[in-house]
């Protein structure tokens, strides 16, 4: 059944039941994976899914929720019953409330036509020109183990009975290669790169694969270094991955359950000087861009932590409510199926005009981190504290040397914001939560 017909016959339906209001939450979209391995095609993906949920304020007072992923005449029953059972069992004293409109919503580019267009056969070549110019990189690349390209696009209509009706198209490409890689001396490596991005005609695979297959290799010869107290530089990738662990501390749901240290903090000095993160989802091209969010708030560009000072929590309209504050239009749903709960957009430590290399020279001994690995076993967001594996290089003179392996960083988020020294220019988005390089104070290491 065609989307607008079969919302108008679930309102309607749904109104008879006994609901005050109804909004309804449809996505669709398709993903398309490419693997190539040894210089062919591997593994072709095609798939497609959408679905549809539907929320609203029954009799009670109280949200209930149900979903499908199929739209038919027949399922509508179906999905206001569900819905109604769901409100009258809910134990949640939380006002949620359905929501009518921004009085304007901004202008953000979330679809590349050109994307669109390119041929499968094009995309399939991208991906083997990235493992055939990291194979070709030196002999001892052995193979590029994870090799592909992925491209997603798909749409999102949010619409209720209070005349809310909005709809976003968006589409973006991902491309990665893990080179494997073998020393004189039989040690084995294995790291990689991540793009992504919408326009692909600007994305160089000859020049990604070389890069990726050069990064494996500047960890050959790594080993570990004495247990002690380092100044640590974290690459980008290496910040942006300890940030996406962490990032919920600026979840205001989170603080309102307890679960965040930041509670309480607004206006004061949780970190250096130097840092300031910042939530933009007006950043035109981005998979985390949009013009409104999941219950339909305008987007907009916030500062959470400026010069070192907590700003704001990240707010959906219940805990806006809540602290007697406006939401900030980070309200998320990880799919159609989930409940509404508040998400980063695009979150980053905002960089500075440094780049890393001048970075490095102004920290001159200590290690740069390239790779974290048991974050997720590792790391606890409630109290900040983390114990992780690493690799990266010696830092002498100023200069990076040597390749680290077979490290444990062991530290506490909360002291890690405050021990930031200086933060680099090299601000690549490769996700929700981004980083440039970040130089720290000192962290704990356990090693030889």
């Amino acid at each position: 059944m065609e989307f607008e017909l079969f919302k108008e016959k679930l309102f309607v339906a749904a109104l008879d039941k006994g609901f005050k209001d109804c909004e309804v939450f449809y996505s669709s979209g398709t993903a398309l994976n490419l693997k190539v391995f040894d210089g062919e095609l591997r593994e072709y993906k095609n798939a497609g899914n959408a679905g549809l949920s539907f929320r609203g304020t029954y009799r009670n007072g109280k949200m209930g929720y149900a979903y499908t992923e199929r739209l038919g005449e027949d399922i509508i029953p179906f999905l206001v019953e569900n819905a109604a059972q769901n409100a009258e069992i809910i134990e949640d004293t939380d006002i949620e409330e359905l929501f009518a409109g921004s009085s304007s919503y901004p202008q953000v580019k979330t679809w590349d036509e050109s994307l669109a267009k390119l041929p499968v056969a094009d995309k399939i070549t991208i991906a083997l020109k990235v493992e055939s110019a990291a194979r070709a990189a030196d002999p001892r690349v052995k193979g590029v183990d994870w090799c592909g390209l992925a491209t997603n696009e798909g749409e999102i209509r949010i619409a209720n009975s209070l005349g809310l009706n909005l709809c976003k198209r968006e589409n973006f490409a991902g491309v990665w290669s893990t080179p494997r890689v073998q020393g004189d001396d039989g040690q084995v490596k294995q790291q990689g790169d991540f793009w992504n991005g919408k326009d692909l005609a600007l994305f160089d695979p000859t020049a990604f694969g070389r890069c990726t297959a050069e990064c494996a290799l500047s960890h050959l010869g790594a080993k570990s270094v004495s247990t002690g107290k380092y100044a640590i530089i974290f690459t980008g990738t290496a910040m942006s991955d300890l940030l996406d662990c962490f990032w919920s501390v600026f979840s205001a749901e989170q603080a309102q359950k307890g679960f965040s240290l930041l509670k309480g903090k607004i206006g004061t000095q949780v970190g250096s000087a130097a840092l300031s993160i910042r939530d933009d989802p007006l950043l035109d091209q981005l998979p985390g861009s949009g013009a409104f969010d999941c219950e339909g708030v305008a987007t907009k560009n916030k500062v959470i932590i400026e010069n070192g000072v907590f700003r704001t929590f990240l707010h959906n309209r219940k805990t806006a409510r809540k602290d007697g504050v406006e939401p900030t239009g980070n309200a998320s749903k990880r799919s159609f199926k989930s409940s509404v709960a508040i998400g980063p957009r695009n979150l980053y430590i905002i960089p500075s005009a440094k780049t890393q290399a001048e970075l490095l020279a102004e920290m001159s001994e200590g290690l740069l981190i390239d790779s974290l690995a048991g974050l997720h076993s590792g790391a606890n967001p409630v109290s900040g504290d983390f114990s992780v594996s690493a690799e990266g290089y010696e830092v002498h003179g100023g200069k990076k040397g040597r390749a680290v392996e077979q490290i444990t960083l062991a530290s506490n988020f909360f002291m890690l914001l405050q021990d930031v020294v200086g933060v680099a220019a090299d601000l690549e988005f490769k996700g929700n939560v981004s980083s440039p390089s970040v130089w720290v104070r000192e962290l704990s290491v356990s090693g030889l």
